[in-house]
């Protein structure tokens, strides 16, 4: 089978990490990935923020979480209650892509591109990643926007996705059954 193709078929969210940092040849390898994703009209507007201390990771979830309860994002608000709730899930990598919406016709769909690329990667290089997208209501937020600047995001980019990256400490996830009904051939 094609490696690429076995990649996308294989690759699962990770929601539980080693302690073990992530080496840092292999963050810049996933990042250079994200980097050669399409983006409309060849804007590349975004930009990524790689944290790779545990201790601006947690207190940027502290912080979210308020954000979430203050600005009473309703889908996020019972995650943001709950006391078992950590942003990122523990991984010792996590990574912001954010993008300037004057800059891109598609803001939102060039970084959602960024992020898969770089989940692929990683699965090729062995490293767990998961999509997490609760920073994305509250980058307006000002106290939230505060610790965003503080880890690079420019002041003008909102936030459109974020990623846990670590090596994974279960077994590897097994795939859910696909939907039926996703697809229409004609001709």
């Amino acid at each position: 089978m094609n490696e690429v193709i076995k990649a996308i078929l294989e690759r699962r969210s990770v929601r539980a990490y080693r302690d073990d940092p992530v080496e840092r040849a292999h963050l810049e390898e996933i990042v250079r990935a994200g980097l050669y994703a399409p983006s409309a009209r060849n804007t590349q507007a975004w930009h990524v923020s790689v944290v790779r201390d545990r201790a601006k990771i947690e207190e940027l979830g502290r912080e979210l979480k308020a954000a979430i309860i203050r600005g009473r994002v309703e889908q996020y608000l019972a995650l943001a209650n709950s006391p078992e709730y950590r942003m990122g899930f523990g991984a010792p990598v996590f990574m912001i892509v954010s993008a300037d919406p004057d800059d891109s016709p598609c803001p939102k769909q060039d970084s959602a591109l960024v992020l898969g690329n770089m989940f692929l990667a990683a699965h090729s290089l062995g490293v767990g990643s998961c999509w997490v997208n609760q920073l994305c209501p509250v980058t307006d937020d000002p106290a939230f926007r505060q610790k965003l600047d503080g880890l690079g995001v420019p002041p003008s980019h909102k936030v459109y996705g974020a990623a846990a990256f670590g090596y994974n400490a279960g077994a590897h996830p097994r795939p859910p059954i696909r939907r039926e009904n996703t697809v229409s051939w004609i001709g």
